[in-house]
């Protein structure tokens, strides 16, 4: 009998082991992938989108002038940083192949980190600096479609508000790749002046502005304060602007993130009552196999109080021991996959070129703590059923 006992208790550890690893995984996944899909997707884009109302965020023929007035809204605590650009839609061309790419142009102060970050080949291009470069960075994707290098001519074609078609030539200086899709199929990266140039020489219009949050403040509210005293602007100068977070210009990416969040609620509590359908057999088990032990307690005087406590802590023994074990083998492998990146995705269908794990502490301290209280209120009814043996039906055959 002490054989068999000691076997399942093995077997409770083992399973609230395998089941805590298994939580810690999946909170590491599901909060890497956010993490860093949001950060690629806001160093490309921004935090928070300031442009007129009517391009949704993105791009329309309905610009902005740059002005003191609305500059002076940026001037926030809550805003690390921001930078004008420009954006249009054309099409690279050539006699053999054509492709459709948003052309983003930006100034020196634009945080590039991402595509410094993501180089692959050559160098990032020229900005604001004399005489105006006409340099161009690409994506692999693209250089691949359109069968083009570093170093290269690449022409540009573009369509006006008027339906007149524009052409200019730039020198393809760099390639980057990120492996997101939404990123590498479409952004293209030049001066902001070589738009400016081709379309109405303009200067001071542009699309918007892109600002980085600080850290510690929620993107949200920072656009609702701001989409406020826009709106007071709008009255008081006929500035028509609004603005747009991330999860507004990439809903389906964020709709995306929402889908995971509930596989990951779905296989955390999978994971618990797998947990506890072991822990609850294996302590009934024990104390089905303990009646004699229970019985010469309670008959010496032990109360059913008593005969509680001891199977508690003895469950709350097996439990800690399945939690630790499961923790340090849930770390180690999160930590190999986020320093190493042993396990690769293809891109095309999760948008990384690897498994994301981020080494998320706090979220990982309230699983375990989850898990233990959880486990522990329910094997308070194995612990009472123990206390409810009475010593007359336990001893009445000896």
């Amino acid at each position: 009998m002490g054989a068999r006992a000691g076997v399942m208790e093995r077997v409770a550890t083992v399973a609230t082991a395998v089941s805590l690893a298994v939580i810690v995984v999946t909170l590491s996944v599901v909060i890497g992938f956010r993490h860093e899909l949001a950060s690629m997707i806001s160093g490309a884009s921004s935090d928070v989108v300031i442009t007129s109302p009517q391009s949704g965020g993105m791009v329309s023929d309905v610009e902005l002038e740059r002005g003191e007035t609305l500059e002076a809204l940026l001037d926030d605590r809550a805003i690390a940083r921001y930078s004008p650009y420009r954006a249009r839609q054309g099409v690279l061309w050539s006699k053999e192949n054509i492709l459709g790419v948003l052309l983003k142009g930006i100034d020196s102060l634009y945080d590039t980190h991402l595509f410094r970050d993501h180089l692959c080949e050559g160098a990032m291009p020229r900005l604001g600096g004399e005489p105006r470069s006409k340099d161009m960075l690409c994506s692999e994707y693209m250089a691949r479609s359109m069968d083009i290098g570093v170093g290269d001519k690449v022409e540009m074609v573009f369509v006006d508000g008027s339906g007149n078609v524009l052409r200019d030539r730039f020198l393809l200086s760099g390639i980057y790749r990120t492996g997101v899709d939404v990123i590498d199929q479409s952004i293209v990266l030049t001066d902001i002046r070589n738009i400016a140039r081709l379309y109405d020489g303009n200067q001071q219009m542009i699309t918007g502005y892109e600002l980085w949050i600080e850290d510690g403040y929620d993107a949200e509210m920072v656009a609702l304060e701001l989409n406020e005293r826009l709106t007071d602007l709008y009255f008081d100068e006929d500035i028509d602007a609004e603005a747009f977070t991330l999860q507004r210009l990439f809903p389906d990416i964020f709709g995306w993130f929402e889908m995971m969040d509930v596989n990951a609620v779905v296989v955390v509590v999978i994971m618990i009552i797998v947990a506890l359908l072991n822990m609850v057999t294996s302590l009934l088990i024990i104390v089905l196999e303990r009646q004699r032990m229970i019985g010469e307690l309670r008959a010496i005087g032990l109360r059913r109080r008593g005969v509680v406590a001891i199977f508690f802590f003895r469950a709350l023994f097996i439990v800690m021991r399945g939690v630790a074990w499961g923790s340090i083998a849930g770390v180690a492998l999160c930590a190999i996959q986020h320093f190493w990146r042993v396990v690769p995705l293809p891109a095309e269908g999760y948008m990384l070129s690897s498994v994301p794990a981020a080494m998320c502490w706090a979220w990982w301290l309230v699983a375990v703590v989850g898990v233990v209280a959880t486990t522990m209120t329910f094997l308070t009814l194995p612990a009472m059923f123990a206390a409810r043996i009475s010593p007359s039906e336990t001893m009445k055959y000896e």
